[in-house]
């Protein structure tokens, strides 16, 4: 009894569904994009310390990444990270026993500083400095809330401009209405500002944090009804 409900079902839905593509598909897409201010900069720094013993250097790499973390946690709205660390052996070549013998360590920790105050960056970096870690790089993004509201923004505004083509298109096909079979969006971003890296011991340097290019695309596919038109 349910085989032959199910044989039923499937007997009336596939005249349904072919029914509903019955007519004439138009794959079409529009897009909105903006230009958004970068609000957000990132920090990223290193602290690097070589020598025989591998406790000294612990000390040492401790000590400054202290001083970074004390005087950039006086700053509101700072976020800092650590993002990595590692232990290396140094080595030379052995000219007696032709072969590499240790004679030392490198440790090397790098981290970031994050936050939204960008008129307190120049400040950051000469900070960094100051505790003798060494500058890796700055950079500037548009940040993850400023991302999504205009990705929300523009996403009506691409959706608008679908509309506005699917119904210029089955105007200009003597269509009276037109149905939307598919619809999908994606954004894209021109990604944060490359980073730019600074020289030890530069005054602290004048900057610019630029803007970021944020676009939304909507493609899909819409019905006319059928029509036959003339040849002539």
């Amino acid at each position: 009894m349910r085989a032959a409900l199910l044989a039923i079902l499937l007997l009336i839905s596939v005249p349904a569904i072919a029914d509903e593509v019955k007519g004439t598909v138009v794959s079409l897409n529009a897009s909105a994009e903006q230009m958004l201010p970068n609000d957000e900069a990132i920090v990223r720094f290193r602290i690097e310390a070589e020598g025989t013993q591998a406790d000294v250097l612990r000390l040492q790499v401790n000590r400054i990444s202290q001083a970074v973390s004390d005087r950039l946690g006086r700053e509101k709205g700072v976020i800092l990270a650590t993002t990595g660390r590692r232990l290396e052996p140094l080595w030379r070549d052995d000219k007696v026993s032709h072969r590499r013998v240790r004679n030392g360590w490198r440790l090397v920790q790098s981290g970031q500083a994050e936050g939204h105050d960008l008129a307190a960056v120049p400040g950051w970096v000469d900070a960094i400095e100051r505790t003798g870690a060494h500058l890796d790089g700055l950079r500037f993004q548009a940040s993850a809330a400023a991302l999504q509201a205009a990705r929300d923004k523009l996403r009506m505004q691409a959706i608008a401009r679908f509309r506005a083509a699917a119904a210029a298109t089955a105007k200009a096909l003597d269509a009276t209405s037109f149905r939307i079979l598919r619809l999908s969006t994606d954004s894209t971003g021109s990604g944060p500002m490359p980073m730019m890296a600074m020289a030890r011991g530069a005054p602290a340097p004048a900057l610019a944090p630029g803007e970021s290019q944020v676009s939304v695309t909507v493609r899909g596919e819409i019905l006319l009804p059928e029509r036959d038109y003339s040849a002539k």
